[in-house]
This record gives C-alpha cells, structure tokens and sequence, in this order.
C-alpha cells in the first residue's frame, strides 16, 4: 500500500509543475502583446528649391543679390523705405519670415529687421537659393515664407584666380557705371584659403523723356540717384573628409548711397 500511495504523489507533482509553468508562459505572451506599438509615417516631402550660380549671375549682369534673385520664379523684388532699401519677397514674405544666410549665418538687423540686400554684390558669390514654403527647423525661427541661403566663392584649384570688369552707359551721359572685382584663392589637400576684392559704382541714371521737368527734377539724370560699393572679403576653410567642412569668413561691406527726394514736393 505504501509504494501505491508515492507513485501517485509524484505524478501529482509533475502536473501541477506543468501547469505552473504553462500559466507563467501565457502570462509572458499577453505581457509583450500588450506592449506592442505601431508606428505610421510618410515619405518626407521637402517645399521646392530654386537656385542660381554664379555663371547665371554673370551672363545676366546681376551686379547685386536682389536683382540676382529676381530671376528665380515666385521670388519679386521690392524697394522699401524712406531710404529705398532694396528687399526681396518670396511669395509675398519679406525678410521678416524669409530670413537670409550667408554662409550658413543669418543676417539680421537690431532695429527694424529689413535691411539692403541690394548692397550684396554678386562677384563674391557662387550660389543663391531660396526654399520655399515648409523648411528645416534648422533655419530658426521666422521661416515662415522659406529661407534664401547665398554661398560664397571657394577656389578649386591650387591658384585660382579670377575676376572681371565692366562698364555701362547711358543715352545721352556716356559712361553711367563701373565695376571691377578680383577673387584669388589657394585650394590644398584639406585646407583653402579665398580673397576678394569688388568695387561698383552708379552714377545718376536717367528720366523718360518723355518726363515733365520740375524744379526738383531739373535735368534728364535723376538727382541723387547714384551710389557706390566697396567689400573685401576673406575665407579659410579646412574639410577633414568628403562630407564635413568648417569655415572661417571675413567680410568689410562700404556702400556710399544718395537719397532723391520725390520729384513733386515744392
């Protein structure tokens, strides 16, 4: 009777360790289910990018960043101010939420906001672009028409130089304007160096004439109409590998700007 009594003792222990067991294992797997999460996405979709180089810059004769830029669609230029600062709007967004970058810095004013882009010559320039619409949240803030980065010369070469010359004239004045740039660089292994050099200069430029004269407006030159820009510029740069790249920049901008009064007071 007493061997019976123990092999009926054990085989009760084997199932009550079996169904232990299978409880701790369905217990597991509601666990892991429970914690189960989906994620949904969809393909990034970047607003549109238009851009301008310097070759393009240069058969148009864009002396300055705001006429450059008007050649890009959905981008119109305006003249702002009681001191005529030249400004662009990316579909109808001025510089207060189209912010500008020159190379990768923003440009800002402490007073106002708007400043004169039309004081940024072009002979120092390789590319413009402007993104519109949704862009990075890397820009910062006020990207609420998009952003406009302009990205300065870098040599590709071990000497590099070049530059170039012009004139413009005037029915009627001869010569109305000038201009001369150099750009010298240097490109090493992991190191270049970049130096320019521009001068622009706008004489008065001239009525219709088909205009009625006034007493503030005299003649066929519109008074007070000319100026004159002057920007040295330096650049060293260092690029570890084919996909980093830092840079140091030096820029000195002089621009001499006369003011015409309307031609109608008095």
């Amino acid at each position: 009777m007493n061997k019976n009594y123990a092999v009926a003792g054990a085989i009760l222990l084997s199932l009550n360790v079996y169904a232990q067991e299978k409880t701790k294992i369905d217990s597991l797997n509601n666990y892991y289910e429970i914690q189960e999460v989906n994620i949904l996405g969809k393909e990034k979709n970047e607003g549109p990018i238009h851009k301008i180089d310097a070759q393009l810059i240069k058969d148009f004769n864009k002396t300055n960043v705001v006429d450059a830029v008007n050649l890009l669609s959905g981008v119109s230029i305006t003249q702002i101010g009681a001191i005529n600062e030249g400004s662009i709007l990316v579909r109808g967004f001025n510089s207060l939420r189209t912010p500008v970058f020159f190379d990768g810095i923003p440009i800002y004013t402490p007073y106002h906001g708007n400043f004169d882009l039309s004081r940024f010559t072009t002979f120092d320039i390789n590319s413009i672009s402007v993104e519109k619409g949704l862009v990075s949240v890397q820009y910062g803030p006020n990207t609420m028409g998009g952003a406009v980065n302009i990205v300065s010369k870098k040599p590709i070469k071990a000497l590099d130089i070049n530059g170039q010359s012009g004139v413009g004239f005037a029915d009627g004045t001869g010569v109305n304007s000038y201009f001369t740039a150099l750009n010298i660089g240097s490109r090493q292994d992991k190191f270049y160096i970049m130096g320019s050099a521009s001068f622009l200069n706008v004489d008065n430029y001239l009525s219709s004439r088909k205009f009625d004269r006034t007493p503030l407006q005299p003649s066929l030159e519109r008074v007070n109409s000319k100026f004159m820009d002057v920007r040295l510029s330096a650049k060293f740069g260092y690029t570890p590998n084919k996909t980093d790249g830092y840079s140091f920049s030096i820029i000195s901008q002089n621009a001499d700007k006369d003011i015409a009064s309307a031609i109608y007071l008095g």
